[in-house]
């Protein structure tokens, strides 16, 4: 044998895909396949082993696809395990080792040939299955009895390079291993790279046969039930998954394998090969499996396929495993469904047939998810939008020229809410939703850090329902229908037993919105709000984990969550004796404010000597199908109402006597007037 090979030294090779075909030097055979990609050879004749990586490809990729060669440098001989590379090289691959599948520097993955081959006094024992018409041997008679029940035929077994004998096996309920009896045995042969590398033990010997029932009247019998006792021999930990080198690059011509099928157990892999399927496997220890550990090995291997699907049992330990396997494999998943009176593919073979099987796999799918939106499940609510047939936003309560720039749907959302400090945040926040709740009947829950006496703030909405100042003339009767309508459509939180975090705050809001009908949640301001910052390195990133949490569980939920925030230290502009303008990425703290915001507005507070007035500026509309970007004056009644007003011109007039539209009536119809 030779030290090395070259490619030139395998001249009558065949094309096969992305590798060659060629006639093996140690064995002779026409089994030695050559990766056209990475120069990994390997023969796959049994007993052969003959493996390594061509001489050609040293210099060109010194320290690629180890999964194939067994060793980082690939530098084996043709006949020999000896590992060559330099000093250099073996910190190189200690380094290297560090990043691969995110283990210690101290760890290095496993590769497949770290899996022994089982010892010839393991191996020498196994029956290969024949198709012998004459043969008397109880083992194959059991075997093939076993197959045909459960749909296999022996052809497709015998190609599954299955094995029968008689062996000592185990119940689950066995503690120990000395209470084990010998059984007539399918012997379940796994290989990589050709070699068998473990065996599983199924007993198929029948263990009660149930005869036709009384309700049964056909004369024929019942399926044979059969005895469920295993054990299995394994040189290697953790085990192989079953029938792997199904997918051995040395052993496929594509590129890419378009579909893998992924079982929980071996019987479901030759079911799913009898039904047409070649690249079928199944996890070593059923629903047990650590998935890391069992796939680590074979990882590149499992890169070249494009789709896996997941065909697991339906009981808890199944389900359980699908889980795992969709979180393990990610996008690629696509799940099967089962009949409900089958606990697995095999099942499913020996009830209804080999057609079924193929319709369960042609039909798998990716896994539901609400992130993910199809034309299809939405149908009726697009044909409803192109007629008109949608949430087309309410009034809040002002007029024409607020409609024009505040128009809310229920979709929910996140509201921000600006301004310099005294300048009426706080207060136009108590007229907006006062009006929200008596004219809208939306339900409002206040988080107000700035307003500490609940009882005084509730009274001034009432005073707002009322649009009076004075209400001491009114007596508890009067006043007991507003008491009682706010009863049912506002709450406060006190968050004074817990820190304000964002998850705390949403939580007791949760539980408002479990049992009232609410609209609207009011944090007022951000400024006393706990970011969890160790979570997070940087404010902004703070803010932004804030706003997106805010805004995903208003969206969920269809509630308006609308957040006070304070501008930054504002700027003199050059040459004046005045701030810089407040605008979206003026709020303190973080840019996000005005990404992630639906709506942001602004209120200014101006007070000259010829007029005094509230302008709210509508800096940011999301959604602009129903209201545009703009700005609003008012004139602030002394109950805390606010009247919008056209122009300045309008609140000059006012300001000099000129009778102008109010709201003076209460917005309640219940309570009427009393004399001041």
């Amino acid at each position: 044998m030779k030290p090395f090979y070259y490619l030139s030294d395998f001249p009558e090779r065949k094309n096969a895909g992305q590798n060659f075909v060629a006639e093996c030097p140690k064995c002779g055979k026409k089994h030695l396949s050559i990766s056209k990609k990475t120069g990994a050879f390997h023969c796959f004749y049994a007993g052969c082993d003959f493996n390594g990586k061509l001489k050609d490809f040293w210099e060109e990729r010194p320290y690629s696809d180890s999964s194939f060669t067994g060793n980082i440098g690939g530098n084996y001989t043709g006949t020999s395990k000896t590992t060559r590379y330099t000093d250099k090289e073996n910190n190189a691959a200690r380094s290297n080792s560090s990043t691969i599948s995110g283990k210690s520097t101290s760890e290095v993955p496993m590769i497949p040939e770290d899996y022994k081959k089982l010892s010839p006094e393991v191996f020498s024992k196994i029956k290969p299955l024949t198709n012998d018409p004459e043969t008397n041997d109880q083992d194959q008679l059991a075997a093939r009895r076993y197959l045909a029940d459960q749909g296999i035929s022996l052809e497709k077994a015998i190609e599954a390079r299955i094995g029968c004998l008689t062996h000592r096996c185990y119940g689950k309920d066995d503690e120990k291993k000395s209470t084990g009896t010998q059984y007539h045995c399918i012997a379940y042969v796994n290989y990589v790279n050709g070699q068998p590398v473990n065996v599983k033990y199924r007993s198929c010997d029948p263990s009660t046969i149930k005869i036709t029932s009384d309700e049964n009247a056909t004369g024929t019998e019942n399926p044979v039930c059969y005895t469920k006792f295993w054990s299995q021999d394994s040189p290697t930990t953790p085990c192989v998954p079953y029938n792997i080198d199904c997918i051995n690059p040395l052993r496929v011509s594509e590129d890419h394998i378009p579909r893998l099928i992924v079982t929980e157990g071996e019987k479901d892999v030759l079911t799913l090969q009898e039904a047409g399927y070649p690249c079928v496997i199944s996890v070593p220890n059923g629903a047990a499996s650590d998935l890391a550990k069992t796939f680590e090995a074979f990882e590149p291997w499992l890169d070249q396929v494009r789709d896996i699907v997941i065909c697991g049992d339906r009981d808890l330990p199944g389900r359980t495993l699908i889980k795992h396997l969709t979180d393990y494999f990610g996008a690629r998943c696509l799940l099967t469904i089962l009949p409900g009176d089958c606990k697995d593919i095999s099942d499913v073979l020996a009830t209804y047939g080999i057609n079924v099987v193929r319709e369960i796999i042609e039909s798998a799918e990716p896994q539901h998810t609400s992130d993910i939106i199809t034309v299809s499940e939405r149908t009726s609510e697009i044909l409803d939008a192109l007629h008109g047939e949608y949430d087309h936003g309410y009034n809040v309560g002002y007029g024409p020229l607020t409609d024009h720039i505040f128009h809310p749907t229920d979709q929910g959302g996140l509201i921000i809410t600006t301004g310099k400090p005294n300048s009426g945040k706080t207060d136009f926040l108590n007229d907006l939703t006062c009006r929200l709740m008596a004219k809208t009947g939306r339900y409002v829950c206040y988080l107000s850090f700035e307003v500490p006496d609940k009882n005084k703030h509730i009274a001034h909405l009432i005073q707002l329902m009322l649009g009076k100042v004075n209400t001491a003339n009114y007596t508890r009767e009067q006043l007991q229908p507003i008491v009682s309508f706010l009863n049912t459509h506002m709450v406060h939180l006190d968050l004074h037993e817990i820190s304000p975090t964002p998850t705390n705050i949403i939580a007791r809001a949760d539980r408002v919105r479990r049992t009232a009908p609410l609209k609207y949640l009011i944090i007022d301001p951000y400024l006393f709000m706990e970011m969890e910052t160790g979570r997070y390195s940087t404010e902004t990133q703070a803010i932004k984990a804030m706003l997106t949490q805010m805004q995903a569980w208003g969206r969920n939920n269809n509630i308006w969550v609308i957040i006070v925030a304070h501008p930054r230290s504002l700027k003199k502009q050059n040459g004046k004796n005045e701030l810089e303008d407040i605008d979206m990425y003026t709020i303190s703290g973080s840019a996000n404010w005005a990404n992630l915001a639906d709506f942001i507005f602004s209120i200014s507070r101006i007070k000259e000597q010829d007029r005094s007035y509230t302008r709210l500026d509508m800096l940011k509309v999301r959604d602009q199908d129903l209201c545009q970007t703009g700005s609003v004056l008012y004139v602030r009644q002394t109950c805390g109402r606010y009247d919008e007003r056209e122009s300045e011109e309008q609140i000059v007039a006012e300001a000099q006597g000129k009778i102008m539209t109010k709201d003076r009536n209460p917005w309640l119809g219940e309570v009427g007037e009393v004399e001041s």
